[in-house]
């Protein structure tokens, strides 16, 4: 038996029929004798008049008692309609903010991981930019670098070319004055002096081949 018919027997058994006693009385009293009537007929119509009245009580309890559980079955009805659409509603919303959570959720699941690429990518991006840097700064070492060393062997060469000139010039006017000297003593027969310098000697019997 569901709920409604629960209720409807609980109205029924709630519901009190009038009772037999009470009515008796009220019969009684309704079906007096009649002082002027004879014994036997006052009893039959004081039956009759009981009998009929009891039947209509009854008619109408029983009219109040149907109208009643009616009334009152439609009412339980009506409220427990009522008190599941109400509870229908409610778990609605309930789901309806368990799945905006959930998609909240995972919105910021998502947005995070996105965060977490992002960071990635930028260390990518700056690691990128350093090696670049790096790179560069590298390359403009090594050019710098070759700059210097072509310079520095440029200019070793310039000052070894200019060393050698000067040497040879050098050379070459001390081979001229000992040239010109040595002729002057064969000129004039003079011997070279013992208070000669003795790479002066040096340098005559080297250059003799000069004269």
């Amino acid at each position: 038996m569901d709920l409604s018919g629960a209720m409807a027997v609980d109205l029924k058994k709630a519901y009190r029929r009038p009772g037999s006693k009470e009515e008796g009385q009220n019969g009684s009293d309704a079906a007096a004798p009649n002082p002027y009537s004879s014994p036997a007929s006052s009893m039959t119509s004081a039956s009759s008049l009981s009998k009929s009245g009891n039947q209509r009580a009854e008619a109408i309890a029983e009219a109040h008692r149907g109208r009643v559980e009616a009334e009152a079955q439609a009412y339980l009805d009506a409220t427990m309609r009522k008190t599941e659409a109400r509870a229908q509603r409610l778990q609605d919303k309930v789901e309806r903010q368990r799945m905006y959570e959930e998609a909240k959720a995972l919105e910021s699941h998502k947005r995070e991981e996105q965060r977490a690429d992002q960071v990635v990518h930028n260390a990518e991006v700056k690691a990128d930019k350093i090696l670049a840097r790096a790179r560069q700064e590298s390359q403009r070492i090594k050019s710098h670098a070759n700059e210097e060393t072509e310079k520095s062997i440029a200019n070793a060469h310039t000052k070894a070319e200019r060393m050698k000139a000067e040497i040879e010039e050098a050379k070459r006017r001390e081979l001229a004055d000992i040239v010109d000297r040595v002729q002057q003593m064969i000129v004039i027969g003079q011997l070279p002096s013992q208070h000669e310098p003795s790479n002066l000697v040096k340098k005559v019997k080297q250059f003799a081949c000069y004269i």
